[in-house]
This record gives C-alpha cells, structure tokens and sequence, in this order.
C-alpha cells in the first residue's frame, strides 16, 4: 500500500512537470516565433510534419467519440465500469441555475480577454479556460454543459461567433470540463493519485482532445467545402497546437480552485455525486 502511494507521488509529480512544459515551453516559443507562420514555430513545424491526411485520420476518432459522448449524456447514458449506464439527473432549479452559472461565469471570464486575438474571428488568449475543468469536477454534465453554452457566449460577446463555435467550439468546451469529470477517481484532488489523474488526463488528454475535437472540423469542412472553417494547413500548424498550449497552460492552475471549493459545493449539496441517481 506505502509502496502504490509513493509510486502515484512519483506520477503526479512527473504528470505535472509534463503538463507545466507543455503549457510554458509551447507558450514560450509561440511567442518567439511572432506568431507568423507554422514554419517559424517548433509546435507547428513538428505538426505538418505527420501531414494533413494523417491529422484527418488522427482527429476523426476524438470528433466522432466526442460527438457521441455528448448526445449520450444529454440522453441520460453514460460510459461506467466500461459499459452503457443509464441514470438521472433531476434537472430541477438547482441543476438549471448550475449550469446557467457555470455558463455566465465561463462565458464572461473566456470573454474579458477577447481583445488579445491570436487568430481573428477564432481564438485568442484564454486564462479562464481554467474554469472548465473546475466545473466539470464539481458539476458534472451540468458544469459541462455550461461551459459548452459560455464558451458560445464569449464567442458571441468577443465577436468570434461562426460555424467553428457551433461545429466545434460547443462540444469541443464541453469536452474540456467532460474529461476531468469521467477520468478523474477523486474530485477532491486530496490524494496523489487523483493529483496525477488530473494532470494527466485533466490537462493533457483534455487539451489535445478539445483541440482535435474543433480543428478537425474546421479542417476536414474547409477541404470538402472550401467555405466553412480555416484552411487545413493553417489548422494543422498554428491553430490546433495553439488551442493545446492555451489550454493547458490555464488548467495547470485549476487545482488551486478546486481545493478550497470542493468542500462548500460538497456540504451545501451541489457536487454532482449528489445530484445524480443510476437507474
């Protein structure tokens, strides 16, 4: 038992250092680059190195699972112990008013920094983007799902607005408070196994998959119609690593969020543990 406590110490501390390189080192050479071009980025550079076609077939799964992910929970199933569960929420005042918190307090955080643009009409620099993970631990589906309907807000009050935010965007967010919440054994982040859990799929898995989930597509829409979203190489070269290190690089600090709200949502009745009944 000491032993399996040690080695989750060992995790968590190595899932941290991963997660705070990621989010730093990307921020860094980003910054460095000018922001002018896939070419002049390691980030970009390393990823139109796999090609176009293999990011198609890479981020089709992650949209696809995603996509189905999310109309199971809004249809009451879930994925538990590897199987179909079927369960209830009671979607009463309580419920209603967390998630419509949940998505004014997202939507107005992701939208205080619309101003700092990196690329127009589609992302920019997002600190809140803390706040999802935060909700989706403490609310479940319902913080999930507030942090899907703020983040259409912000883009909505920041000017970003478009076929990105509602093909993409949405569920893409939703995935950013969904994954820490299903992933992740104790929402309390008390223990070192639940510290490196967070770390690792909170902030790792949960970045790379609200990425891929919006950039394919933005990709794969704009090469079947020329229209809709960006072109893929820009997708592929800046967006998508982008939206990564943007996100990491903020959920690195939800923890300390987590730590001193977790008990007043649990002893005032609103973790979703409490909400929730399986059928």
């Amino acid at each position: 038992m000491r032993g399996s406590s040690v080695l989750w110490k060992v995790l968590a501390v190595v899932f941290i250092v991963l997660a705070a390189a990621l989010g730093i080192y990307g921020a860094i050479t980003f910054a460095a680059s000018g922001g002018f071009g896939a070419q002049n980025w390691v980030f970009g550079v390393a990823f139109l190195s796999l090609g176009i076609g293999t990011w198609h077939i890479i981020a089709a799964p992650f949209w696809i699972v995603g996509t189905i992910l999310f109309f199971m929970e809004m249809s009451g199933y879930t994925i538990k112990g590897f199987k179909i569960s079927k369960y209830k929420l009671r979607w009463d005042s309580v419920d209603i008013a967390t998630a419509a918190l949940s998505a004014a307090v997202y939507g107005g955080g992701l939208a205080a920094t619309g101003g700092l643009t990196i690329i127009p009409g589609f992302t920019w620099i997002r600190p809140a983007n803390a706040l999802a993970p935060l909700f989706g631990l403490l609310f479940g589906v319902p913080g999930a799902l507030g942090a899907a309907i703020g983040n259409l807000l912000a883009d909505s009050l920041a000017g970003y607005l478009g076929w990105g935010s509602l093909g993409g965007g949405f569920i893409g967010n939703f995935l950013l408070a969904y994954v820490p919440y299903k992933f992740v054994r104790d929402h309390s982040l008390r223990d070192a196994r639940s510290v490196a859990e967070y770390y690792l799929f909170g902030v790792i898995l949960g970045s790379v998959w609200c990425s891929f989930y919006i950039s394919w597509f933005l990709s794969y829409f704009n090469t079947l119609t020329g229209v809709i979203g960006l072109p893929p190489l820009f997708v592929w070269g800046i967006f998508s690593p982008f939206v990564i290190i943007n996100n990491a690089i903020a959920e690195i600090f939800t923890p300390l969020l987590v730590y001193p709200l977790y008990p007043l949502v649990k002893n005032w009745g609103l973790h979703w543990s409490d909400r929730i009944q399986w059928l």
